[in-house]
């Protein structure tokens, strides 16, 4: 119960932090959908697609390295401000080199977006690091408010921007490089950082370890963009560019599940690195975990059911076809958690090189898959090409953490509701009411019976934290 009051407790906080870049994505999605076309929709994902692939490269995933050394650090400040500063030398280096280059290149590649795209990278670069630094130093109050803050800039720039100056897709880059700014002062204002910058906390060897770990992390981050961006661009190639902003619709709903998955892994990623290994500690992850699936694929039961319905009233009619392609995105997003559920496991141990492994057979699956099969079955393609990578990597890492981070599943469980949620995949397509209000109405039972000790348990640590709180 102690365990799972600070899991409850952190995911509580990083909740309120999250709403931020990811509750955005899909509450803003009606916005952009009547405002901007499907090319300029399309144009905006793959921005947002190609940053994705580049930040983890210019920083090597330093941020992680500078998180995972920090909770080792502890109450020692000296040894926090050497960390820090050591990780900053290995991104801003790096980021000096790209810059030169990109700059070099922009003199003969014709992009109208050029300039916004040098600063939405840049922050996305600085705006993690500094926020991996506030989760290092157990700062989750701080962090959850650096998420406010970016939250309601973006959100009001994105609707000056877009609604008053009317300026289109520049609205969105715009909002988001004014947003990061402003974010990453308040965040520096926030940390005591006097004394960290200073030349006598350079340490090769620090700087040779920390790469050491994060490097792994690099591949990992590209694979992963494999699973979950390059499809876009397949799709341009092979379709074309408005079938990209259907499809990047369709990407955007499954949001609704990872916003919630993000929120607890995070809280997950803090406890499971610090925990001790014992046997009580295993007992209480596993059992965890199987609430986790239960809670995960009963809610994507639930989501699947109400597919068509999430399109036809929150999004514009042109957009109307991606529902089709909801159904396997929100059962792999699913799979995607239980990947880094257990990828916590290679952190513990920091076995990062095993998590790089495993995402790219992921990732080379699910270009494979895409392919093979776009021309033939459309944008199923690579929403079943997402499905079967996010599978597949699960299965592996199960696999390989199971030597030193093991965890007891209940696989009849685990297999039965997945294909539970793949029936109601096919079934949804029929695209019949009344089946559909079938399936919604099984979803919910399922979600209240079979979390029914779950919601118990929730709702008795709230009751006594209430409690505690008004009797101080």
């Amino acid at each position: 119960m102690g365990q799972g009051k600070s899991i409850l407790k952190n995911t509580l906080i990083y909740a309120v932090g999250n709403f931020g870049s990811k509750a955005l994505t899909f509450l803003l999605l009606p916005l952009y959908s009547f405002y901007l076309t499907k090319d300029e929709f399309g144009t905006y994902d793959l921005i947002i697609v190609s940053i994705n692939l580049l930040a983890p490269m210019i920083t090597l995933q330093t941020s992680e390295a500078i998180y995972r050394w920090l909770i080792d650090a502890k109450e020692d400040y000296h040894k926090q401000s050497k960390v820090i500063f050591n990780g900053f030398v290995i991104v801003t280096f790096i980021a000096l080199i790209f810059y030169i280059v990109y700059f070099l290149a922009s003199l003969f590649i014709d992009f109208e977006y050029t300039g916004y795209f040098a600063l939405m990278l840049l922050f996305s670069c600085y705006l993690p690091l500094f926020q991996k630094i506030l989760r290092g130093l157990g700062k989750v109050k701080t962090f959850a408010i650096s998420g406010i803050v970016y939250t309601l800039l973006f959100l009001m720039f994105t609707i000056v921007f877009l609604l008053y100056f009317k300026l289109g897709l520049e609205s969105l880059l715009l909002a988001s490089i004014v947003a990061g700014s402003i974010t990453i002062l308040f965040v520096i204002g926030k940390l005591d950082l006097k004394g960290v910058f200073s030349k006598q906390h350079f340490e090769r060897q620090e700087i040779e370890s920390m790469i050491k770990y994060s490097l792994p992390l690099v591949p990992n981050s590209v694979s992963w963009w494999l699973i979950n961006a390059a499809d876009k661009y397949l799709i341009v190639i092979l379709l074309n560019i408005q079938a990209n902003g259907i499809y990047a619709v369709s990407t955007r709903f499954p949001a609704v599940i990872t916003l919630v998955n993000s929120i607890f892994l995070l809280a997950w990623q803090d406890h499971g690195i610090g925990a001790k290994e014992d046997r009580s500690n295993a007992m209480f992850f596993s059992k965890l975990f199987d609430k986790f699936i239960t809670l995960e694929l009963t809610l994507v039961l639930f989501l699947i059911s109400i597919s068509q319905y999430l399109v036809k009233y929150l999004i514009d009619p042109i957009y109307y076809e991606a529902w089709k392609y909801l159904p396997f995105l929100f059962i792999g997003v699913a799979f995607q958690a239980f990947s880094s559920f257990v990828g916590v496991g290679y952190q513990r141990a920091k076995k990062t090189r095993s998590i790089f492994t495993t995402s790219l057979v992921g990732g080379v699956l699910n270009i494979l898959i895409s392919l093979i099969l776009l021309k033939h079955i459309g944008l199923f393609a690579p929403a079943l090409g997402t499905f079967v990578s996010f599978l597949v990597m699960y299965t592996m890492r199960k696999y390989q953490t199971n030597k030193f981070f093991r965890i007891e599943v209940n696989n009849s469980k685990l297999i039965g509701l997945t294909g539970v949620a793949l029936v109601f995949a096919f079934l949804v397509l029929l695209n019949n009411d009344y089946l559909n209000i079938a399936l919604i109405c099984i979803s919910l039972f399922s979600v209240f019976i079979l979390n029914k000790k779950l919601i118990s348990e929730l709702a008795v640590i709230l009751r006594n934290q209430i409690v505690k709180t008004m009797n101080k």
